[in-house]
């Protein structure tokens, strides 16, 4: 989620730091429609990051792969076109009845990415893409090991998610929302204090109507 260009006033120093979370989930449940129109189709473009995805999850054990913030369930339904059972998790109402209309065969539960309502070591895979820049930076390092804890050994997480550097704090009517950013060094180091083995890394210009910064993708596995 969050690619669309987010026109909203900035917020002032000392209210910058205030995770909302009820913010994040009122932000996308009310753009679900306008989101599932714009982006439920962006993996059979053709400068989709499919070819990216395809490479990062070879050699997966098997299991249902994660689809973390699925809004309107574009990965999950790629997902299944590889033949992989797909699970998409999102907080947004609106953006899991998209995703139950987009893609029938996806399974979808209504959930946080920080306490994932899973097992442990159930999944053979997760995909988290753009659903990790609404977090402060220091809140990854529990969303990370909220996936890492239900990966199989051997399981891997992909990351696609907004370059650069610094957060930027924005203030909408539905609350106040960060997008946060990193260069690939730094999400590289922090997957692997997590516990995570980055593989394959890459980066991509954004298309028309993206979030203006480059586009990091990631792959790291858990140690079997």
């Amino acid at each position: 989620m969050g690619r669309r260009r987010l026109y909203c006033r900035h917020v002032a120093d000392d209210k910058k730091d205030e995770y909302n979370v009820g913010a994040v989930r009122d932000l996308y449940h009310g753009m679900a429609p306008e989101y599932a129109d714009r982006f439920g189709a962006e993996l059979r473009a053709r400068d989709s990051d499919t070819a990216f995805l395809d490479t990062a999850l070879a050699r997966l054990p098997e299991g249902p792969v994660l689809d973390v913030g699925c809004g309107p369930a574009q990965v999950s339904g790629y997902l299944l076109s590889r033949g992989r059972a797909a699970i998409g998790i999102d907080i947004a109402p609106g953006m899991l009845a998209a995703a139950a209309r987009m893609v029938p065969a996806a399974r979808l539960i209504a959930g946080d990415l920080l306490a994932l309502p899973l097992r442990p070591a159930s999944c053979a895979g997760a995909i988290a893409s753009y659903s990790l820049h609404h977090l402060p930076r220091p809140m990854l390092e529990l969303a990370l090991a909220s996936v890492r804890s239900v990966l199989k050994p051997g399981g891997v997480l992909i990351v696609i998610t907004h370059g650069g550097a610094g957060e930027e704090w924005l203030d909408r009517p539905e609350g106040r929302v960060v997008v946060t950013k990193y260069s690939p060094a730094e999400l590289g180091g922090r997957l692997r204090d997590a516990g995570l083995i980055p593989e394959v890394t890459s980066t991509r210009l954004p298309r028309t109507g993206e979030y203006p910064a480059d586009k990091i993708r990631i792959s790291a596995r858990r140690p079997e």
